[in-house]
C-alpha cells in the first residue's frame, strides 16, 4: 500500500536529480527527493565539516547556466556567491608556467615567452577550440532534450554533427604530435568531466574536450562553500517551491503497474511512495537492479552503452594563508609530464577556495585527479597509497602547506584526517589503553565513463527515457563529455520532458475577480 503519492519523486543523490526536483517544483508539481547516507555532499574530519568537492560553475551568462538559475530565481545569490576565478586557470609544468584567460592579447603574450616560436601554431589551434565550442552552445541551450528525444530532436543533433570537425579529426592541428598544449587543452575537461582520459581525444570528444577548455577560459565561477553549499542552495529552492525531502532511505524495487511506473517501495519499513514519474538520479546499472521489468541498457533510441572506466579521486585540506606562494591562481593545473596519460598524480586540478566568514584564517582547498577503475574496485589499498603519492605531488607547488596545516582528509580512502604536528598527542604510557582512530567516511568516488560506441557528438550517451513510460534517467550518463554543464542541460531536459515547457495548473486553485 503507499505511504503518500507524489507527482515526482526523484531518487538518488546526483545534483542533476536535485536541480531537476527544483525545477519540477517550481512548474506546480509536488516533489519527494530521496536520498540515502552516502549520498551527502560534505564530511566531518576531525571537527571540520569539509566539502566532498569544489563547486565551479560555468560563466553565469552561459545560457545553460543563465536558464536555470532565472528559472529557479537565484541569479543574484549566485553571482555573490559564486565570483569568477582570476586568473581563470593557471598551467604548471617542469618547464612551463603560465596564466589562461579570456584575454586574447595577455594570452599572446604567456604563449610567446613560454613556447616562443609555437606562438602561432597555439593560436591557430585554440582558435579550432573556440570554433568548435561555439557551434554547440546555440544546441545546448535551446529546448532540444539531450541526449536527443525522437526523430526530429535526433535529427536536428545530426545536422550540427555534420558542422563539426568529422569524427577521428585532429583538434589540436597544427600543433606537433608530442606538444605540451595538447594536454594543456585537454585537461580541464579531463579533470572536471565525466568522460574517460585514458585514450585522447576519442574518450571525451572533440566537442568535450573544446567545450570544456574553452570554459574554463573564460572563467569559471567558484560557488563559495564549495559542492555542499551548492547541494544547499537548490535544497533550499526544491522547499521553496513546496518540494520535500526524505534521507536514510535505500530504494529497493521499482513499482509497475501496467508497464508504467506506479511508485517506489524503499527500506528501512519496507514502505512503498507512489508516484506519476520516477526520476532515477543515479547509475543505470543501480536502477537495473531494481526493476522487476528490467530497462534496455541502451534505451528506446539505440544510444550508446557505458562502462566505468575511472573514478575522480579528491583530498580536502584547510591551510592557513601562509600555505599559498605569492602568484598562485585560484584553479590550477599541475601536469607532471604532458606526454603520458592525464590521470593519478601526474595531473592534479587544484582549486583554492574562499573561507568561511567565521574563519577567515582557514582556506579550503581541493586536490582532484582521476584513478582507473580496476585497482580501486579491488579495495582500499590502492587509494591510500595513492593519496600519499597526490599530497608528495602538490609540495612542489606548495612547499610549506604543512607548516600551515589545518587539516587533510579524503573522503574515498578511509585513511584518518592529518593534522599539524602541533594537534598531535602525546604519546600514550607504556602499557596504557589506547582509544581507536575513529573511522573516516567511505563516500563513493564520482565515476568516469567510455562509451560503448558513437554518440551524439561525442559528449552524449545514455537517453534520459528508459523504455519504461514514467521512468527517466537523470545524472553524470546522459552527458558525461560536457562535466557540470552537462549535468544541468540534463536536469533542463528531464523536466522539460515531465511537464512539456509549461507550468503545471492547480485544479484546486480559483482564480479570484475582485472589482468594485
Amino acid at each position: 500500500m503507499d505511504t503518500n503519492y507524489y507527482d515526482v519523486v526523484v531518487c538518488g543523490g546526483e545534483l542533476t536529480g536535485l536541480v531537476a526536483a527544483a525545477l519540477l517544483g517550481r512548474r506546480g508539481y509536488r516533489v519527494l527527493l530521496v536520498g540515502s547516507e552516502t549520498d551527502r555532499p560534505t564530511f566531518e574530519a576531525a571537527g571540520h565539516e569539509l566539502s566532498r568537492a569544489p563547486a565551479l560553475l560555468p560563466p553565469i551568462a552561459t545560457p545553460t547556466v543563465a536558464r536555470v538559475l532565472q528559472d529557479l530565481n537565484c541569479v543574484q545569490i549566485v553571482k555573490r556567491r559564486a565570483p569568477a576565478l582570476a586568473p581563470a586557470l593557471q598551467v604548471v609544468m617542469p618547464h612551463h608556467r603560465f596564466d589562461v584567460g579570456p584575454d586574447a592579447e595577455a594570452l599572446g603574450r604567456e604563449l610567446a615567452r613560454e613556447f616562443g616560436a609555437d606562438r602561432a601554431a597555439i593560436e591557430a589551434a585554440l582558435a579550432r577550440v573556440a570554433q568548435t565550442s561555439a557551434l554547440v552552445e546555440p544546441l545546448l541551450s535551446t529546448e532540444i532534450t539531450l541526449p536527443p528525444d525522437g526523430f526530429w530532436e535526433r535529427r536536428e543533433v545530426g545536422r550540427l554533427e555534420s558542422l563539426l570537425p568529422k569524427r577521428g579529426s585532429d583538434l589540436y592541428a597544427p600543433l606537433p604530435a608530442q606538444h605540451p598544449m595538447r594536454a594543456v587543452i585537454a585537461a580541464p575537461a579531463m579533470l572536471a568531466g565525466a568522460a574517460s582520459p585514458w585514450a585522447l581525444p576519442r574518450a571525451a570528444g572533440n566537442v568535450g574536450i573544446a567545450r570544456g577548455f574553452e570554459l574554463a577560459r573564460q572563467g569559471l565561477c567558484r560557488f563559495e562553500g564549495g559542492y555542499g553549499a551548492l547541494h544547499a542552495l537548490f535544497r533550499e529552492k526544491l522547499e521553496t517551491f513546496s518540494g520535500e525531502r526524505r534521507e536514510k532511505l535505500v530504494p529497493v524495487e521499482v513499482v509497475m503497474k501496467r508497464g508504467r511506473v506506479a511508485g517506489l517501495r524503499v527500506r528501512p519499513r519496507d514502505e512503498t511512495i507512489g508516484c506519476e514519474h520516477l526520476v532515477w538520479a543515479g547509475s543505470a546499472a543501480a536502477l537495473h537492479a531494481i526493476c522487476a521489468e528490467k530497462p534496455p541498457r541502451r534505451g528506446a533510441s539505440g544510444g550508446p552503452g557505458l562502462h566505468v572506466e575511472g573514478y575522480r579521486y579528491t583530498v580536502a585540506l584547510l591551510v592557513g594563508p601562509e600555505a599559498l606562494p605569492e602568484g598562485m591562481g585560484e584553479r590550477v593545473l599541475l601536469i607532471g609530464d604532458p606526454a603520458r596519460p592525464l590521470v593519478e598524480e601526474n595531473a592534479l586540478a587544484i582549486t583554492v577556495g574562499q573561507p568561511a566568514p567565521r574563519q577567515p584564517e582557514h582556506i579550503p582547498l581541493w586536490v582532484e585527479c582521476i584513478v582507473p577503475a580496476a585497482p580501486v574496485d579491488a579495495g582500499p589499498g590502492y587509494l591510500r597509497a595513492l593519496r600519499g603519492r597526490v599530497v608528495e605531488r602538490l609540495e612542489t607547488l606548495l612547499p610549506f602547506f604543512r607548516q600551515h596545516l589545518v587539516v587533510l582528509a579524503s573522503p574515498h580512502d578511509g585513511l584518518p584526517p592529518e593534522l599539524p604536528a602541533s594537534a598531535a598527542k602525546p604519546a600514550a604510557k607504556k602499557g596504557a589503553a589506547t582509544a581507536p582512530a575513529p573511522q573516516m567516511p567511505m563516500l563513493p568516488l564520482a565515476p568516469v565513463y567510455a562509451a560503448e560506441g558513437d554518440s551524439p557528438f561525442d559528449v552524449a550517451a545514455l537517453p534520459h527515457a528508459t523504455g519504461i513510460k514514467n521512468l527517466y534517467l537523470a545524472g553524470l550518463e546522459n552527458l558525461p563529455g560536457l562535466g557540470f554543464e552537462g549535468e544541468l542541460v540534463s536536469a533542463w531536459g528531464v523536466s522539460r520532458l515531465i511537464a512539456g515547457g509549461q507550468p503545471r495548473r492547480d485544479p484546486l486553485r480559483r482564480e479570484v475577480l475582485i472589482s468594485e
